[in-house]
């Protein structure tokens, strides 16, 4: 794999098998179709990537605050320390065996996704969206902040929640029904369906 550092090129201009290093990358003219890259603190002149296509591509230290992804592919991305706050991968994208490590996904709209095999570690996620969601497999929040999550609408089938931390989510109780939870999270769970726990 060839590094190529600091340098300001076009999306159209990037090829597979390269690192790209403290790079600039100015707007793309055609649909993005991305893969086998690695990009470190590089950034992105555009925020809106709607149709992208995005395989095997690792990203490290970039900044997509406020970007939008709709109708996207992601296929075995990993995003780490990476700048999510209130990006918008909403409306019919597919993530699909991605990771997000040590990332900021603040505000971050995942809702009407289809998301496969992918996982969440050290993330926040606080106030979140994930309406909507159909999750194939497993959805994973390891070590995540996630208070105030919205998952309406999502079937909690296949998520494991058991080592994340929040005080409060926005579930639709009759869509509960395989969710993972801690025993811990028991009881809080069983708050916010307005049971009534006596000693």
């Amino acid at each position: 794999m060839a590094t190529i550092t600091k340098q300001t090129l076009s999306l159209d201009d990037v090829e597979p098998d390269n690192e790209y290093l403290n790079c600039t990358f100015t707007v793309s003219n055609e649909l993005i179709r991305i893969n086998d890259v690695v990009f470190d603190h590089c950034k992105f002149e555009q925020s809106n990537f709607d149709r992208s296509d995005w395989g095997y591509v690792e990203f490290k230290g970039c900044d997509f605050l406020n970007a939008t992804f709709h109708k996207s592919y992601l296929s075995n991305c990993k995003f780490t320390n990476v700048q999510l706050m209130g990006a918008d991968l909403s409306m019919e994208t597919l993530v699909k065996k991605c990771q997000f490590h040590d990332s900021n996904l603040h505000y971050a709209n995942f809702s009407e996704t289809k998301m496969e095999d992918s996982f969440f570690v050290d993330c926040n996620l606080v106030e979140s969206s994930f309406q909507a969601v159909t999750v194939k497999k497993e959805l994973a929040f390891n070590n995540c902040e996630i208070n105030q999550i919205d998952f309406l609408d999502t079937h909690m089938k296949g998520i494991d929640l058991s080592k994340a931390t929040f005080d409060d989510l926005i579930v639709n109780p009759e869509l509960i029904k395989g969710l993972k939870i801690n025993p811990w999270q028991a009881g809080q769970i069983v708050a916010m369906l307005g049971v009534i726990v006596e000693d």
